[in-house]
This record gives structure tokens, C-alpha cells and sequence, in this order.
């Protein structure tokens, strides 16, 4: 299959899957996408490719997908956080592309995980290995900060014993 033709695949099978979504399920897939744009940026960005396209897609996401729908007062506070944490993921996107600090970027997809889980598991579509595709990186720089990835600080001692020692 040439790349044209799945990606008009894609884009049919995303197609149909919007038009007969539940609202609650548009939610879920709306930060799933958003999640996939900021990890591809991200790799992007570290790999010193241009990365404005997925983050503009992200951040279109965050503001049409997202914001755009809140409704402060039937919300309350809920909607008023989500509000918060929506402006917060923008501006540090442009920070993160005006820096191009990939830790940025990885913050903000920190902050969206377990919101995208939540969405996941109300729209009964829970998935126990959804966080790791994204929080991955997290994990293996504390490995890497802790000492090694098999935890051990130096001379072979786990990180507590060194601290004692």
C-alpha cells in the first residue's frame, strides 16, 4: 500500500469513527490526537526535524477540540480548571517550540494523560497501557537519573544503600 493511499485510508477510517461517536467518545479521541501530535512534535523536536505542524495541530486541538466546548457555567469548577489547564498547555507549547525544550513538551503531556485516561475510562473504552506509550520517556530518565537503568548508584549499591553508606 503506497503512504497516499493510507493515509486516505486513515483519514476515511477517522471519518467514519467521528460520525458515529458518542460526544463523550469525541472527547476521548480529541485528547488521544492531541496526545499523538505532542509526542510526535516532540520527537521531531529532538530529532531537529521542523515539529510546527504537530504542535499547531495540537495546539487547534486544544483550542477547537477542547476549549471551545467547555461550558463555564453548567461546568463550574471543573470547567473553570479544564479552562486553566487548556490556556497553561498552550502557552507552554510556544514556549516549548520558541525554547525547543522537548521537557516542555513532555510536561504538557504529563498534564494530559490523566485526563485522557479519565476521558477514556467514562467513555468505557479504558485501556491499562495507554499511559505508557506517552510517559515512557518519564520513566527511563528517572532510571537514568536514579544512577542506571538497572538502579544501581556506583559501586554496584541501589540507591538507598548509597545514600547510607
Amino acid at each position: 500500500m503506497t503512504m497516499r493511499a493510507h493515509r486516505s485510508y486513515a483519514a476515511t477510517q477517522r471519518e467514519t469513527s467521528v460520525s458515529s461517536a458518542k460526544p463523550v467518545e469525541l472527547v476521548a479521541m480529541v485528547h488521544q490526537r492531541l496526545l499523538d501530535h505532542l509526542h510526535t512534535g516532540k520527537v521531531q523536536m529532538t530529532e531537529g526535524v521542523d515539529s510546527s505542524e504537530s504542535f499547531s495541530k495540537a495546539i487547534h486541538l486544544i483550542t477547537t477540540g477542547l476549549e471551545s466546548c467547555l461550558d463555564i457555567e453548567k461546568g463550574g469548577e471543573i470547567a473553570q480548571n479544564l479552562a486553566f489547564i487548556y490556556d497553561w498547555a498552550g502557552k507552554e507549547i510556544i514556549r516549548a517550540r520558541l525554547r525547543r525544550d522537548p521537557e516542555m513538551i513532555q510536561g504538557v503531556i504529563n498534564a494530559f494523560v490523566p485526563l485522557a485516561e479519565a476521558w477514556l475510562e467514562h467513555a468505557g473504552q479504558k485501556d491499562d497501557t495507554f499511559a505508557f506509550k506517552y510517559l515512557q520517556p518519564v520513566l527511563v530518565t528517572a532510571k537514568a537519573l536514579s544512577g542506571n537503568a538497572n538502579g544501581k548508584a556506583a559501586g554496584g549499591m541501589t540507591p538507598m544503600l548509597a545514600a547510607a553508606a
